[in-house]
């Protein structure tokens, strides 16, 4: 009869995360959850962002692309679709992750904006705030965890 004991084996993806705009790109400055996303590469404002067949930002093949959004209205449309492709064009998955679209969804930008992501992403996600944004890119990065990981779950 086989042993019981099992050997666990864990993924650990390259997660690119780009913030679409300054508020996003403050946010995950911030010491503590810039702390929180280790091992996640966070794209700087100079990211090529056109269709080039390349991932933005400073992965060659991410296996996950995710842009992050708190302010709709000041997103444009058209980066969203250019991020899009270029991160098929490498074979990511593609997510968005919006922070309070309470803030500024109801103007024709945010409109645009918000129809461009459901578009482009695969999964979009609306949370309240970044702690649970921090923790779901953590999951998506994976990696081998051990007890005395800090952070929250």
């Amino acid at each position: 009869m086989p042993s019981a004991s099992r050997s666990h084996r864990s993924y650990r993806a390259d997660v690119l995360l780009v913030p679409l705009e300054p508020r996003s790109r403050a946010a995950v400055l911030n010491p503590a959850p810039h702390d929180a996303l280790d091992g996640i590469v966070i794209a700087g404002p100079d990211t090529p962002s056109a269709g080039t067949g390349s991932a933005p930002g400073g992965l060659s093949r991410p296996d996950v692309v995710v842009m992050l959004a708190h302010d709709l209205a000041a997103v444009d449309p058209g980066l969203v679709t250019r991020l899009g492709i270029s991160a098929r064009a490498s074979g990511a998955l593609v997510g968005a992750i919006v922070i309070s679209p309470d803030r500024s969804w109801h103007g024709p930008q945010a409109r645009r904006t918000a129809t461009e992501l459901r578009a482009t992403a695969d999964t979009v996600v609306v949370l309240a705030d970044m702690a649970p944004a921090v923790a779901l890119l953590r999951v998506l990065r994976g990696g081998p965890r051990t007890a005395d990981t800090p952070g929250p779950i």
